[in-house]
């Protein structure tokens, strides 16, 4: 009866004329209040966290250092900073809401800092256009590398035409002398003239390293394995046989297909906000300039987690993208979790099946190939010794706020977190099977290499997944099915009574 109550005095509520909210703001919040329609407005404050979440990471993308030299501890703590906040964000975006919560949100709906938000998202979706526009001239021009795993995966790609083994041929000394590279793209390791040392070296070490290795013929103190599975190169496979080098538009691509995907999927809405918030994700947008391979694999989640209910589609999806890159891997154990409890045992194990069948028929002759080779080349990102970096706990270690652990310390750390959020999940799955997306790369906050590009494809594609017309239609809160169904059942049973 009380929620009976709340709802009664919901639909009967108004939205009233709040100060600083033009009329165009009501395409991102709607006045229709009504019981009917709060799913939509539930969305839309989801929506509303997602862009404050987007927000928070593009200033953390700011370099600070230029602002604050003299600060260079207070950048690092705020780079930090903003990332945890973006991180509760998001939490605030997928966290489960009652019946009454909902009711009060409602009365109080658009909020001053709702507003807010839409505003500081417009004025990032600029940025969004000048990153667009700068791609896009970046795209006809030569390459220009920025990106060592990129410049690596595109060598390979040359590689393989010329009937070599990627993993065993390649070299970032060729790499250098084909393309202008500088020093600070590559992944410097602890070996050789850098051995000894955690402090990351600064350009100018890197270029006398470099240099003397191009006189040695030797380059051991860089990356120059292909570090990813088979299809990060074999999809630059069409740009190296025709001898166009410049794989940037492959990227771009990717993201505007998830941005038309999201606008395809969503309800209308919640367009807008798929539209706005897409050119103001100035993460991803940097990361697709940048050439960055998320761009391609967070697409291949997406169309995975989308397409949950149809067995086949969603496994091959999750399979290619197992077969694209290892930061698939960390949502196995999630996908394993959603499929077992939406659909049970058995469906799990066909879709596991089938996306591992995908994995290997791409990777499985590079395998037969060299055995050896391959399993270093996609290891490498674990076993190599990389210098610590990222804007994780690892940060604070850099910035000698908190000593070096053990490298196991991190390790450990890592796990913990991973069975947490899997237990989390374990219990959320079913209303928000989304949230793997985002509970799949906490751990890697903790881990000895927390770069920034690891959180930056989760929030808008979980914005793109809240808002399908499958979720707003099935996901509707117990509470709320419980009160419309005494609302359907007893005029029937009166009826079935009349004379």
């Amino acid at each position: 009866m009380q929620q009976r109550s709340v709802l009664t005095q919901t639909t009967h509520t108004e939205n009233k004329n709040v100060p600083f909210y033009p009329h165009w703001m009501r395409h991102f919040f709607t006045d229709d209040v009504s019981p009917d329609n709060r799913p939509i407005i539930d969305l839309q404050r989801r929506a509303t966290w997602i862009g404050l979440a987007l927000i928070l990471q593009t200033l953390s993308e700011i370099e600070h250092n230029p602002f604050i030299a003299s600060h260079i501890f207070f950048g690092s703590i705020l780079s930090t900073t903003l990332m945890l906040l973006s991180f509760f964000a998001i939490w605030m975006a997928f966290r489960p809401t009652d019946l009454p919560q909902q009711a009060h949100m409602i009365q109080n709906q658009p909020r001053l800092w709702q507003r807010i938000v839409v505003i500081l998202a417009l004025l990032a979706a600029i940025g969004g256009f000048v990153e667009l526009g700068y791609g896009t001239f970046l795209s006809i021009t030569p390459p220009l590398f920025s990106n060592d795993g990129t410049s690596l995966d595109t060598n390979a790609a040359m590689l393989l035409l010329q009937g070599r083994n990627p993993y065993t041929n390649s070299s970032i000394l060729d790499l250098a002398r084909k393309f202008p590279i500088q020093p600070n793209w590559t992944t410097p390791l602890r070996l050789g003239q850098l051995a000894g040392s955690l402090q990351y070296p600064s350009t100018i070490e890197l270029q006398s390293v470099l240099d003397t290795d191009f006189k040695s013929g030797h380059a051991i103190e860089f990356e120059s394995k292909v570090s990813y599975p088979v299809l990060s190169f074999l999809t630059l496979v069409p740009f190296a046989l025709f001898k166009d080098y410049n794989v940037l538009p492959f990227y771009i691509i990717s993201y505007l297909i998830i941005m038309w995907l999201g606008w395809k999927i969503a309800r209308p809405e919640l367009r807008p906000w798929i539209l706005l918030l897409g050119m103001a994700n100035i993460p991803m947008w940097s990361s697709a300039t940048g050439g960055n391979l998320d761009i391609f694999c967070t697409l291949l989640i997406i169309v995975s987690w989308w397409k949950r209910d149809q067995r086949w589609l969603s496994a091959l999806f999750f399979g290619l993208a197992l077969a694209t890159k290892q930061t698939s891997w960390f949502l196995a154990p999630f996908y394993a979790i959603m499929t077992l409890r939406l659909y049970g045992f058995k469906e799990t194990w066909y879709r596991f099946t089938f996306a591992s069948g995908i994995f290997l028929l791409f990777n499985l002759p590079f395998i037969l190939w060299n055995p050896h080779a391959w399993l270093v080349g996609i290891m490498a990102p674990i076993a190599d010794p990389m210098f610590p970096l990222g804007v994780g706990l690892i940060n604070l270690n850099v910035i000698h706020y908190l000593p070096f652990f053990p490298t196991w310390v991190y390790t450990a750390l890592e796990g913990t977190a991973m069975l947490l959020c899997l237990a989390w999940y374990w219990r959320i799955c079913r209303t928000r099977p989304e949230a793997a997306l985002q509970l799949a790369v906490i751990p890697l906050f903790f881990a000895w290499r927390s770069l920034p590009s690891y959180f930056y494809c989760s929030a808008y594609p979980l914005l793109l997944l809240m808002t399908t017309k499958a979720h707003t239609t099935q996901q509707t809160p117990p509470a709320e099915q419980a009160v419309h169904s005494v609302e359907i059942d007893v005029p029937l049973s009166l009826n079935s009574y009349a004379p």
